[in-house]
């Protein structure tokens, strides 16, 4: 379903569920210039403008909630996000129309990820909507693949199925000839041990 201005619509996903165990602390609260991760990437999701942002919290459900609370998104509890990612990709699917043209699916800690890095990669993707834009970046000598993505809204029951354990790449490797890449640089930098806190904190 288009919307009013022509465009197909484009709704999104964040994923804040998680506890963050190998970081040993909350990834989503961490503050990078004065603004935690949730709250910021939330902003630069609804810069592209999508015509919902759901944002799928867990682990510390209401003080990731409060981060939150004045932005135009909604927030849906994943009561199982301790069994993984998959089940807090299911969990924002499940709240999403069946009516949507395309789903992003973003991550609270990619924190070099700019506004046009993600206006870039929904543009691509509103030229071709039927397509899975992945994200992909450089690491020396070869391309890593990972979030953001944007799925065509025809994949949102694979969303929902995605088992608890499983990630969105299951997804993905099913559909390889419909994929389309886009070079965001910026993804390359998240927040999995302490030692990426370290370099986060070098540019605070």
């Amino acid at each position: 379903m288009a919307e009013s201005n022509g465009k197909p619509s484009l709704a999104a996903i964040l994923l804040a569920a998680g506890p963050s165990s190998r970081l040993g602390e909350s990834k989503q609260l961490v503050k990078f210039r004065g603004e935690c991760l949730v709250r910021r990437t939330a902003r630069r999701t609804l810069g592209v403008e999508p015509e919902r942002l759901v944002v799928v919290i867990g682990c510390g459900a209401e003080r990731v909630a409060h981060e939150l609370e004045d932005l135009p998104l909604e927030t849906v509890v994943n009561r199982d996000w301790a069994r993984g990612m998959g089940a807090s990709i299911a969990a924002g699917a499940r709240a999403l129309s069946r009516s949507v043209d395309g789903v992003m699916l973003m991550v609270c800690d990619q924190w070099r990820l700019r506004a046009a890095d993600l206006t870039h990669l929904a543009d691509t993707w509103r030229a071709h909507p039927q397509r899975i834009v992945v994200a992909c970046w450089k690491e020396g000598r070869a391309y890593v693949t990972g979030p953001p993505v944007i799925f065509p809204g025809r994949l949102l029951q694979e969303l929902k199925a995605i088992p608890p354990d499983r990630g969105a790449r299951q997804v993905i490797d099913q559909h390889m000839d419909d994929v389309e890449f886009v070079e965001l640089q910026n993804a390359a930098d998240d927040l999995d041990r302490p030692e990426d806190l370290d370099a986060l904190r070098e540019q605070n």
